[in-house]
């Protein structure tokens, strides 16, 4: 029992720690990020880890959660984004709006802080560390984040799209029956770059999964559900993670205010406002 007890509060510990890392994420970035962008994203769901998945047009049934989920951004227009350039990315293939483009301005304190608690874990994940992201076995850290921008969904392009789809077809079916939630804005990051030094044991890590040995130069795309990662490891020893595509930070979701309709308002302001669970996996 008393074993147990310790287990319980070590859980708790973690759960808290991981909180709190994610609360000063989005505290730091939502506050560059607004300045960025010249507006505040009341209403949307700030993601507490980068994502270049689940953002614009990614659609649920009746409410937004894992076990509604119907479709994620590319899927949902039946486009395969695996070669889908940056640039084409950002615009969805037209279906996006975009705006902003402003640049995030972080102290290198924080800079550090973001990577350190957020961006460097995640990656790690991706790439399959199993020993995880600890601090002590990085000596240098340089992180290069890309512009901000909003992307709103566009009205006709979606409905011409929806209504094209052949009935027996889930999103269809949802917009039909007037249970549709879709993604209608989102806010992205145009790139993440981090550059490490790490002490020789995770340096043998990545090594490993990038299959190489001693100084040799190599480079690998690691991905999953949430995030693509080019590891890039170079002659002088350091590893470089760039993020393939331009990541969610944010997201807007609506309900549509009835069956096969996607109102009459350019942007969804007469649609339900919905409730946000925790972040989005594909399962």
């Amino acid at each position: 029992m008393k074993n147990k007890h310790y287990l319980i509060i070590l859980l708790l510990a973690i759960f808290n720690l991981s909180s709190s890392c994610s609360s000063n994420y989005n505290k730091i970035m939502g506050k560059a990020v607004k300045k960025a962008i010249g507006s505040d994203l009341k209403g949307y769901q700030i993601f507490s880890y980068p994502t270049d998945n689940f953002g614009l047009i990614t659609s649920y049934e009746n409410s937004v959660s894992d076990s509604n989920f119907l479709c994620d951004m590319w899927n949902c227009i039946g486009v395969n984004d695996e070669t889908v350039d940056s640039e084409n990315w950002l615009k969805l293939n037209n279906f996006a709006g975009v705006g902003g483009g402003g640049t995030i301005t972080l102290s290198e304190k924080n800079k550090t802080k973001v990577a350190v608690d957020v961006i460097l874990p995640k990656i790690y994940e991706v790439v399959g560390l199993s020993a995880g992201f600890k601090k002590d076995q990085t000596k240098e850290i340089n992180i290069t984040i890309g512009k901000a921008f909003l992307r709103k969904l566009r009205r006709d392009p979606i409905i011409d799209y929806i209504n094209s789809l052949n009935s027996d077809k889930s999103l269809k079916k949802a917009f039909d029956n007037g249970n549709l939630v879709i993604v209608v804005a989102d806010c992205v990051i145009e790139s993440i770059t981090v550059s490490v030094k790490v002490d020789q044991v995770i340096g043998g890590d990545i090594d490993a999964k990038l299959g190489i040995t001693g100084t040799n130069v190599a480079s690998k795309i690691f991905q999953d559900a949430q995030l693509s990662v080019n590891v890039e490891k170079n002659s002088s020893g350091t590893y470089t993670f760039k993020v393939l595509h331009p990541v969610i930070f944010a997201r807007l979701a609506k309900k549509q205010p009835s069956g096969g309709s996607l109102s009459s308002d350019e942007y969804f302001n007469d649609w339900e406002s919905v409730q946000y669970n925790s972040d989005p996996s594909k399962k």
